[in-house]
């Protein structure tokens, strides 16, 4: 039985997930509004919907992280030739046909990677190692697109509890083709409610019932999970195979070989 489910889009994530009006329910839980991430179920679609500019000034404001201007997909450089914009005054001097300077421009070779990112973590987790962990993610993932990679995101949010039941899904965050939009990103980067109203609203219609809403995976019950559902994949990460990754370059490192 097919127990995950993949949707392209926020808007269809959102449009799969019904109104409950069970107060008990988890996901309508008021009681704790800084546990749940929101104070209602519906502010969190809200912010979902319209992205959330607060949790990505977060993230974007980790500290020694760099993010750099998106890649445009062409790569430049300077070079000698017979005509362009000024004078190569060496090569003038010493009477070389090549002396003015012209920017060439060539195509970077794309390869898309589709990446599945595990977001969901223990309650116990704080928020700011979350949003370095996020940030670093981010960063890895511009600095690849530098390098002629063209990255697929997905967030996903799955949970397993007792008798190996598991239970998830994945939105699409980021085409091949799109740059990276922090604002949309930040809210399943980053927010508790991306699980704790989401996740367990997902949950409750499939059945899912009481407080036990389960647990979150590791990177190998991740990507075994994703695999026995048929998602095709070149990455699939956990926020625990990211939580003690010291730098921007073992992280891509690890983007290129986790699948």
């Amino acid at each position: 039985m097919k127990d995950f489910t993949e949707y392209n889009s926020i808007f269809a994530l959102v449009k799969d997930l019904p109104k409950s009006e069970n107060e008990k329910a988890c996901s309508n839980d008021e009681s704790d509004k800084e546990w749940s991430g929101s104070a209602t179920y519906d502010e969190a679609v809200e912010r979902i919907v319209n992205g959330d500019v607060n949790l990505s000034k977060i993230i974007r404001g980790c500290d020694k992280l760099k993010f750099n201007a998106p890649c445009t997909g062409v790569q430049k450089r300077m070079v000698t030739r017979v005509a362009g914009f000024m004078p190569h005054v060496p090569n003038y001097l010493a009477g070389v046909p090549n002396n003015m300077i012209f920017c060439e421009e060539r195509k970077i070779e794309k390869k898309v990677l589709r990446v599945f990112y595990g977001c969901n973590t223990r309650g116990d987790v704080d928020t700011s190692k979350i949003a370095k962990v996020s940030a670093r993610l981010l960063s890895a993932i511009m600095s690849l697109e530098r390098q002629g990679y063209r990255i697929e995101l997905h967030a996903t949010n799955c949970a397993s509890k007792y008798k190996d039941k598991k239970l998830g899904f994945s939105v699409k965050l980021k085409d091949a083709g799109q740059h990276l939009d922090f604002v949309k990103c930040a809210f399943p980067l980053l927010s508790s409610a991306w699980n704790r109203r989401l996740g367990f609203r997902y949950r409750e219609i499939h059945g899912w019932f009481g407080y036990d809403m389960g647990s979150s995976m590791d990177g190998d019950d991740l990507r075994s999970y994703l695999k026995s559902n048929g998602v095709k994949f070149d990455v699939a990460l956990s926020f625990y195979d990211l939580e003690y990754v010291r730098n921007n370059e073992q992280l891509e490192e690890l983007l290129l070989k986790a699948n």
